[in-house]
C-alpha cells in the first residue's frame, strides 16, 4: 500500500513538475494577448492592401489569417485568384493564342503585385510583431490560383523575415529595398 502511495506520489510530482517546465516555456514568455493584438493589426493592414491593389470581390480568395507558432514566430497567410475574373464562366470562349500570351502576363503581373504588397507590409508594419522572441521569423504565405482552359493552376509563395531583419527595418538601419533583398522567399 505505501509503495502503491509513493509511486502515484512520484508520478503526481513529476507531473506538476513539467507542468511547471511548460509554464516557463517561450509562448508563456510573449504576452500572448498582445500579440494577439499585433497579429490582428498586421491581418488588418494586409487585407486592406491586398483590397486596395486587387479590388473587386473576386481577386482575393479568403482573408488574411494569422497564427503564432511558439518556437516559430508568426505565419500570415492569404489567397489570390490570379485569373481576371472576365476570363472565368461557362460560357467564355477559347482563347486565342494571343489571349493566352496575354493572361499568363496578366498573371504574371498579378503573382508579382501579391508578393510586393506582402513584403511592403511586411517592412511597413512588421513592428506591430514586436513582442516575439529572439530567433522567431514572421511568415506569409501567399496561395495563388490560375484558372486554365484545362486545369487549375496553384502555386505557394513564401516569404519570411526573421525578427532581427524586422528590427532593422524599424530602426531605419535598412530601407525598404534591402529589406526586400534579405526577405526569404521561397516558390513551388
Amino acid at each position: 500500500m505505501r509503495s502503491r502511495r509513493f509511486h502515484l506520489i512520484l508520478i503526481l510530482g513529476t507531473a506538476l513538475g513539467f507542468s511547471g517546465w511548460a509554464a516557463k516555456s517561450p509562448q508563456d514568455k510573449t504576452n500572448l494577448a498582445e500579440l494577439k493584438k499585433g497579429i490582428e493589426l498586421f491581418e488588418s493592414v494586409l487585407n486592406q492592401s491586398l483590397a486596395q491593389t486587387f479590388g473587386g470581390p473576386f481577386e482575393t480568395l479568403n482573408r488574411t489569417r494569422g497564427a503564432y507558432l511558439p518556437g516559430y514566430g508568426v505565419v500570415f497567410s492569404f489567397e489570390v485568384n490570379l485569373t481576371p475574373w472576365q476570363v472565368l464562366g461557362p460560357f467564355s470562349h477559347a482563347p486565342t493564342p494571343k489571349e493566352e500570351k496575354t493572361q499568363r502576363e496578366e498573371e504574371s503581373r498579378r503573382r508579382e503585385q501579391a508578393i510586393s504588397v506582402a513584403a511592403q507590409t511586411l517592412g511597413d508594419y512588421g513592428q506591430s510583431l514586436s513582442l516575439l522572441g529572439p530567433g522567431e521569423t514572421v511568415a506569409i504565405v501567399i496561395q495563388t490560383v490560375a484558372a486554365q482552359p484545362k486545369k487549375i493552376e496553384r502555386s505557394t509563395i513564401v516569404l519570411s523575415a526573421d525578427k532581427n531583419l524586422l528590427v532593422a527595418r524599424l530602426n531605419r538601419s535598412i530601407d525598404q529595398a534591402h529589406f526586400v533583398q534579405k526577405l526569404s522567399k521561397t516558390e513551388y
